[in-house]
């Protein structure tokens, strides 16, 4: 259980209060039936999700299966998340689901799907930033309705998170709290998974290992698990940067790393990873490392990926060289304004 620490009573808290539920393994396809029963607008949002392409790209001896998910809505795999959690606050709410006031944390893209489709829905939403996140990230928030908090210098992800917690406190909101969200990694598993379980199967494909940048981590899990039935020695790889890998024992850090992913510091580990990750082959990859990739991602398959994508691509493209055989790596987005300067820089 975690300990609740100065500063970060309520998060640490919650976290502990969510540990076993974070650890179940719910059936997404009922909770989208329920929330859809329930606000039947959640169907538009449904159009803009999924059927995104699988791309070989030869490494080596091996391929890399590239899950490219740049062309669901909002530009990242974040938006298929942000729908999962919105299904199962819908499901979940005891009153007009017309009235739900949420909140969440975010590094961006996250934040930004959410924000796009609780504005189609005309939900309430307020948005917590970490200091230092991408100022377009915010400025889009904001226009498309959201509020939006930004943490305390130094504070780190986890700052967010904290303040997330104490707003949804204060303002009476429902706290999304996607890091125990296992509707997520539910998700991935019947639709992510799936398609991707669909496109190798089609090309005769056998893939030994699944490689994806993890924030909460549910993306990895749900994919991992989708592979399993047909290829059950397929090995799950988490991506994390190297400016704050898995379960970090230091305090959080303002250093800049790939967006999306992260560990939270003080030793938290992600708590959607915690039943798997005696079997995950947890790998860093250093920013300006990641900020490389994206570059030569690009002059190689002219595919735009952001740095946790890229990221995941080289650790993928290693393993696929070495190994031969085909391994899979999720692309989670394009990449934002300020990683394509860095790159470029």
């Amino acid at each position: 259980m975690t300990t609740p620490l100065a500063g970060y009573e309520l998060i640490t808290e919650a976290i502990a209060v969510n540990a076993e539920k974070s650890l179940s393994q719910p059936h997404f396809s009922s909770i989208e039936a329920r929330a859809l029963t329930r606000l039947p607008e959640l169907r538009r949002l449904q159009l803009g999700l999924g059927g995104t392409p699988l791309v070989p790209v030869a490494a080596g001896r091996g391929r890399v299966w590239l899950k490219v998910e740049g062309t669901n809505t909002t530009g990242t795999v974040k938006a298929r998340t942000a729908y999962a959690l919105l299904c199962n606050a819908v499901a979940a709410c005891e009153g007009d689901p017309a009235g739900l006031r949420l909140v969440e944390y975010t590094g961006g893209g996250m934040g930004l799907a959410l924000a796009e489709y609780c504005a189609e829905l005309g939900l309430d939403l307020h948005l917590v930033f970490p200091h230092g996140s991408a100022v377009s990230g915010h400025e889009r928030a904001r226009s498309l309705g959201a509020d939006v908090t930004v943490a305390a210098p130094g504070s780190g992800f986890l700052g967010a998170m904290e303040a997330a917690a104490r707003i949804a406190e204060a303002e009476d909101r429902t706290f999304l709290l996607q890091h125990c969200a296992p509707v997520a990694a539910a998700m991935h598993e019947e639709r992510t998974g799936a398609e991707i379980a669909r496109g190798l199967a089609a090309a005769g494909a056998a893939p030994t290992a699944v490689v994806a940048a993890c924030g909460t981590g549910g993306t990895l899990l749900g994919v991992t698990r989708a592979l399993r039935p047909a290829w059950p020695d397929v090995k799950p790889v988490a991506v994390f940067p190297a400016e704050a890998p898995y379960g970090d024992e230091a305090p959080p850090t303002p250093a800049k790393r790939m967006g999306g992913t992260g560990g939270l510091g003080y030793g938290i580990r992600q708590p959607l990873l915690i039943g798997d990750d005696h079997e995950i082959d947890f790998r860093v990859v250093p920013y300006p490392q990641s900020l490389a990739a994206m570059t030569e991602l690009r002059r190689q398959t002219d595919l735009a990926a952001c740095s946790s994508g890229a990221a995941a691509w080289l650790v993928a493209a290693e393993l696929a060289a070495r190994r031969g055989g085909d391994v899979v790596a999720v692309v989670a987005a394009r990449g934002t304004v300020e990683e394509w300067d860095d790159a470029h820089a």
